[in-house]
């Protein structure tokens, strides 16, 4: 059940923990390369986390996105597209533009690679940087952001203009998109065109957005199959388990496969009691954006500074395991710490900002 503290606010129980769970999975499996490179025996530490975390995101934000905007045009019967951007802008551009510049300015301090990858970047196209095979370290991660505001420059107009048959238009749109990715990978291999359709994810945010579609509308069979114990169970258990399996899924539907399973996973939760609705987690949900963007960062400087200390230690090579535990939970500690404080001091001046657009306003404030 929704939880509303007031007419227009709206809280989905177990979002943020989920959230949290995606955000965390992203930054631990980030983890295990640079440690591998500094040879402190990362490998005996890597646990198959839940794989694809970003489609989990991509899921999440499809389904928030098109909850609040389904209750908008509930409550005025329109959808007004200027507060919509003005939203979005003040969630994500303050923090990824200051990342963007103060990253910038760090790879050039260390004398590291800066190419034009950094002009997809700065116009939101990190995804087909990303599919070209370009990129700078630390903003690798802005591909996803790249597709979410590529999304959100269509999507509130077909939720404007398609009031009465969203479903029919989003869940087309959602097989259209499937279904030229497959084609791609059939008649052309892993070529661009293929690499540019599996990067942008849009079909896992249609999926996110049908079942907002349906849950709003009290759709009796996706209610009911989704809130049956057994099917809950089972989504949880591949939910987490997904490092392992997921790899045995061809590559060119694993991102949907992931996608359903986030999406049982989100509506589990929310018509059944929420696995992860507790204070720790709600915490960590609200600054996942913090973490997800910020944590790269702090790599690549470690792995510049500390990591270069490491590699020529002999403790370290002798104790590896015991190195990488201690660096493991200083940099997951270091993360949660900054992104924090990001969200208190500098992000949240900026969603008070927001809240002035809202016409439905939500307090699972994550990305």
């Amino acid at each position: 059940m929704i939880n509303s503290s007031s007419q227009n606010r709206l809280y989905l129980p177990g979002l943020n923990g989920i959230r949290a769970v995606a955000a965390l999975a992203v930054l631990f499996g980030h983890m295990w390369a640079p440690f591998g490179d500094w040879g402190i025996g990362s490998r005996a530490f890597n646990v198959p986390w839940p794989s694809g975390p970003v489609t989990t995101f991509f899921v999440i934000s499809g389904f928030l996105i098109t909850y609040l905007l389904m209750n908008e045009v509930g409550r005025t019967n329109d959808v007004s597209i200027g507060k919509f951007y003005m939203r979005r802008i003040l969630r994500i551009w303050p923090l990824y533009y200051g990342y963007f510049v103060l990253s910038l300015i760090v790879v050039a301090a260390f004398k590291g690679e800066i190419n034009s990858a950094a002009w997809f970047y700065g116009f939101f196209s990190g995804n087909i940087s990303h599919a070209i095979g370009i990129g700078i370290i630390p903003l690798y991660h802005f591909w996803s952001l790249g597709v979410e505001e590529q999304y959100y420059m269509w999507y509130p107009w077909m939720v404007k203009y398609n009031k009465r048959h969203l479903l029919t238009a989003v869940s087309v749109l959602c097989v259209l998109w499937f279904g030229t990715k497959l084609g791609c990978y059939l008649l052309l291999g892993k070529g661009l065109v293929y690499r540019i359709f599996a990067v942008t994810q849009f079909d896992c945010m249609m999926l996110g957005a049908a079942g907002a579609i349906m849950y709003y509308r009290g759709t009796e069979w996706f209610n009911r199959l989704c809130s049956n114990k057994y099917v809950a169970i089972v989504a949880w258990i591949l939910f987490f388990t997904s490092g392992l399996w997921a790899k045995c899924i061809p590559s060119p539907i694993c991102n949907e496969v992931i996608a359903v399973v986030s999406l049982i996973v989100i509506m589990a939760g929310l018509v059944r009691k929420p696995i992860l609705e507790n204070k720790v987690m709600n915490y960590l949900g609200k600054i996942s954006y913090g973490i997800y963007v910020i944590h790269p960062f702090l790599l690549y400087v470690g792995t510049r500074t500390i990591g270069n200390v490491l590699a020529k230690s002999e403790w370290a090579q002798n104790q590896g395991g015991v190195c990488f535990a201690i660096i493991f939970i200083a940099v997951t500690g270091l993360t949660i710490m900054i992104a924090g404080l990001s969200y208190k001091y500098f992000e949240m001046p900026f969603l008070r900002m927001k809240d002035k657009f809202s016409v439905v306003k939500s307090t699972n404030e994550g990305k």
